[in-house]
């Protein structure tokens, strides 16, 4: 999706090459998260050190911190805008980017999984974006949410390909620079919502970022059904309720994902 993403936004600014407001904006969120995206293939292929990871995000979000320099508030539902300064562009335009690409690398590991949330999350953000007249992110979002699907093809059970980490940071970064580009701050903390459920859950244990390597991974029973590993996370939850199979277990959290994204519709309808 990182190659369907760069030759699509090339196409883009190409086909709508100016150096107004928009066209810009396009720019940088596009090159925050194809930078993300560098940082996941770099990760794929050596495993980059846990320590150094969130420190290669803040510079990916770079371009989009220079554009939306000018811009010091978010929007609260009930609340109203919250002015918060120069913390906006310095402080939470690389911490949303940051945490909401580790969210979605840590909700990952099964066939489906993470293209299909990639592909609710994002197709969201961008009709919000499209509904709240930020278009040209909007176009962003279109292009990223039809790489996803088409990824999603040959990720479905039985998968061909993985997304890797790449897959996963570019999905939440690109889930908060849309959020952040068009004003809808909110909207993609709601949808972000299950990987956070899951990050937490994950953090209850003693070997937060290591489960894997102590406690091993998720097995498949003699019927097919899923065995969780003895850790907390979001997927084991649904695993303990009821005895599932991978598709079934897929199909589960994707329908969460789902009710976030409508939650999300709801309240940009009411208050944007």
């Amino acid at each position: 999706m990182l190659v369907a993403l760069s030759i699509g936004s090339a196409i883009y600014v190409v086909l709508n090459f100016s150096m107004d407001g928009p066209t810009v904006l396009f720019a940088a969120v596009a090159s925050t998260v194809a930078l993300t995206g560098v940082v996941g293939v770099a990760d794929d292929v050596v495993e980059l050190s846990q320590k150094y990871k969130p420190f290669l995000i803040v510079a990916a979000s770079v371009p989009l911190m220079v554009v939306l320099l000018g811009r010091t508030y978010i929007f609260v539902p009930i609340i109203g805008y919250v002015d918060l300064g120069l913390l906006y562009p310095l402080v939470a335009v690389p911490l949303a980017i940051t945490t909401s690409a580790n969210f979605s690398n840590l909700l990952a590991g099964f066939n489906g999984l993470e293209s299909g949330s990639a592909a609710i999350s994002i197709g969201t953000m961008s009709l919000l974006s499209a509904i709240t007249e930020h278009l040209a992110v909007a176009a962003f979002g279109l292009i990223l949410t039809f790489a996803y699907i088409g990824f999603l093809a040959l990720n479905w059970y039985p998968a061909k390909i993985f997304p890797g980490d790449t897959g996963t940071l570019v999905a939440g970064a690109a889930i908060a620079a849309i959020g952040l580009a068009s004003g809808l701050e909110f909207e993609a903390v709601v949808l972000s919502i299950p990987a956070a459920m899951d990050f937490a859950l994950k953090m209850m244990d003693r070997n937060p970022f290591k489960q894997r390597h102590v406690y091993g991974n998720t097995k498949i029973r003699e019927d097919g059904t899923l065995e969780p590993a003895p850790y907390p996370a979001l997927v084991h939850a649904f695993m303990k309720v009821s005895r599932v199979k991978e598709q079934v277990l897929v199909m589960s959290v994707l329908a969460v994902q789902a009710l976030f994204a409508v939650a999300a519709i709801l309240i940009t309808l009411t208050f944007g």
